[in-house]
Order: C-alpha cells, then sequence, then structure tokens
C-alpha cells in the first residue's frame, strides 16, 4: 500500500469522500465531507503525495488555492524533514535574514529574447535580496545572483523577473541555439565561444541562470490551508495553517 493509499483509507474512516478520478492528473485524489484530521475547513482537501521539492510543494499549493480548497501533503517518514523544512516560516523560502530573503531554484532558466541568460561560475549560484537603497530605487530589494560569494548579476527587485522578461544587460553573458550549437555571447551580441553541448558549456564553466522560487509569483490566489499526514506504520497529521 502506498502512502497514499494508506492515507485515502484512513480518511474514508473519518468519513470523507474520495474522489480518485484525478489519478492522470492533479491533484490525484480529493477528499470531501469528512471529520478533519487538522482541523481544516469544511473546504475539500487536495491529497498530495509529495517529496520535498521547493517547486512541487508551491504549484501543488497554488494549485489548491485555485480551486478554493486546502491541501493535505502525504509523505513518509524519510522525506517528512525536507518537507517541513521548506513549510517553516518563511514559507518556500529558503532563508530571511533581516527581511531579505534568499530563494529555492525553480527548473526553468532566465530567458533573455531568444535565447537564456548565463553566467561564468564554477559553485552553485544563489539568487537573495539586499537590502533597500543598495540597489535599484532605494524601497525595494534589490534582487542579486552569486556565486562562490560574488554577485554576479543583479535586478531591481523580484519583479523585474516578470516584466517580461530581464533587460539583457543585466547579465554578463547569454546563450542560445545556432546553427546546432550553443553560442555563448556577451549582451551587446559579441560571441565568446561556441558549443556543441550544453555539457561542453557548463565544463567551461559558462552555467546556465536558474529562475528562483518566487513565493508571491505563484500564490496568485493565496496560500490554502496546509497540512502534512506522514505516514509510518501509522498516520501523523499536522496542521500548518
Amino acid at each position: 500500500m502506498t502512502a497514499l493509499d494508506a492515507v485515502c483509507t484512513d480518511l474514508r474512516s473519518r468519513g470523507y469522500t474520495i474522489d480518485r478520478s484525478a489519478d492522470r492528473g492533479v491533484p490525484p485524489a480529493i477528499a470531501r465531507g469528512g471529520d478533519a484530521p487538522t482541523a481544516f475547513t469544511n473546504l475539500s482537501i487536495a491529497v498530495e503525495p509529495v517529496t520535498g521539492d521547493p517547486t512541487t510543494l508551491v504549484e501543488r499549493a497554488a494549485h489548491a488555492a485555485r480551486s478554493d480548497r486546502a491541501v493535505l501533503y502525504v509523505m513518509g517518514s524519510e522525506t517528512a524533514a525536507a518537507v517541513r523544512d521548506v513549510l517553516a516560516e518563511p514559507r518556500f523560502v529558503r532563508e530571511e535574514r533581516d527581511g531579505c530573503r534568499s530563494f529555492y531554484h525553480v527548473p526553468d532558466r532566465i530567458r533573455l529574447g531568444d535565447g537564456f541568460a548565463c553566467v561564468r561560475a564554477d559553485g552553485p549560484q544563489t539568487w537573495r535580496e539586499d537590502p533597500p537603497g543598495e540597489l535599484g530605487d532605494g524601497e525595494t530589494h534589490p534582487l542579486v545572483l552569486l556565486a562562490d560569494g560574488e554577485p554576479l548579476a543583479a535586478l531591481d527587485s523580484v519583479a523585474a523577473l516578470t516584466c517580461p522578461s530581464p533587460d539583457v544587460t543585466a547579465f554578463p553573458y547569454r546563450y542560445r541555439r545556432v546553427d546546432g550549437t550553443f553560442r555563448v555571447e556577451r549582451h551587446d551580441g559579441r560571441e565568446v565561444g561556441r558549443y556543441r553541448t550544453l555539457r561542453a558549456m557548463k565544463a567551461n564553466a559558462y552555467r546556465p541562470v536558474p529562475v528562483p522560487l518566487v513565493p508571491e509569483h505563484h500564490l496568485q490566489w493565496g496560500t490554502p490551508a496546509m497540512a502534512l499526514a506522514v505516514v509510518d506504520g501509522g498516520i501523523e497529521y499536522e496542521r500548518y495553517r
């Protein structure tokens, strides 16, 4: 029996009607009309098996909010700690210090026109906010990209990610497909290298720039009521909002 099966069985015992006709989509199960184990309201509940992937967690929350549902994340005990980390305050954010956030990444890459942003870096990249006034208009938090502790690019704020795409001059390089190869060029269009594969491009330290996971860009319909169901022999329920 999977963790989802176990939780659905338990919810049925509490009087819920379980609809699993959505197995081919999201959510895989919807619970309605029972005695909530976590003091949920009488909303229907999206029952979602998850791991600790931040992108999946925020997307499932967004889908539930858009459908006016609560969300019950289902997992085994081996992934519960990772899920709790993502849901700890500030929710869906890697860290916050003095009002400045650092972000998880989503699988997408920063698009620049007909190509994508890249930087020259060996270590992992981190997006973080800096205090207002250090860059930008002095009122919003500038958004800075770092690798190996060094700033590589900066935007005025997280809003610059969606308007509709960042200014190409904000990044030192971009890459795009040209004649079956990956062409790396400066923002002025001057070519600095061509590579047959992305792996070869990365081997020369040109790395695609990931999109930061900015919670408010996903939770446009608000943040739903959320709970965890941790399956480890029995089922432990935890309320988060």
